[in-house]
């Protein structure tokens, strides 16, 4: 019995499932996929539980963003639209912001030289992820309660296109070395596009939990 209680479902399966499905049914999904696991890693063992769940996971997954888009297919698809443009035109935007701010400094620049070199390194590195985030929060908002479906949609998108673009450059290496910071930043900025979307409905969320207290 002990056993059965310490074996838990894969957490990034898990994570993923309340990412996804609403607030409304996050607790019944999570809480029937999760009965079905222990039911089965009890019976067949905890590695052919683990691999029933991430089926699991993809089929739920699948459908509910299945649902989502038929229910709202021009919402869905303009807001992913709009979060692609945004980034688009707002490609190198975080750089240029960063060194116009840093120009401004010129006078102290000599005299601060590691300071300076330490602002411009970590401001190139940060901006574009905050650049992301915060396009994440206006396609979420955008997007009204189908914000974890926009987002997440407009991630993958950026995903395959920078996975694309690296089978297009590739190389043998170490003549292509330079790529992998390319590729962590690329993916960085794709995967906080679903920070802003988390941000959007945790708030909503809060929002909607002080309505119904009072």
């Amino acid at each position: 019995m002990r056993q059965a209680f310490a074996i838990r479902p894969p957490l990034i399966a898990a994570w993923l499932v309340d990412l996804i499905v609403p607030r409304e049914h996050a607790e019944s999904i999570s809480g029937d996929l999760h009965e079905e696991f222990l039911d089965l890693a009890s019976k067949s063992g905890p590695a052919f539980a683990c691999r029933w769940y991430w089926r699991q996971t993809v089929k739920t997954i699948a459908h509910l963003v299945g649902a989502e888009f038929r229910a709202a297919p021009w919402t869905i698809a303009g807001t992913i639209l709009m979060g692609y443009a945004l980034r688009w035109l707002g490609s190198g935007l975080p750089e240029k912001v960063v060194v116009a701010l840093l120009r401004t400094q010129r006078p102290y620049s000599s005299a601060h030289v590691d300071a300076y070199m330490l602002f411009l390194t970590w401001g190139i590195l940060i901006g574009p992820l905050i650049q992301s985030m915060l396009i994440g929060c206006i396609v979420a908002i955008a997007a009204k309660r189908r914000e974890m479906v926009a987002t997440t949609t407009l991630c993958l998108i950026f995903g395959a296109s920078t996975a694309s673009r690296l089978l297009f450059w590739a190389g043998p290496l170490p003549e292509n070395a330079y790529l992998l910071p390319f590729l962590i930043r690329q993916v960085s900025s794709s995967i906080v596009i679903v920070l802003g979307g988390v941000i959007v409905r945790e708030s909503r969320s809060a929002m909607a939990r002080r309505s119904s207290s009072r």
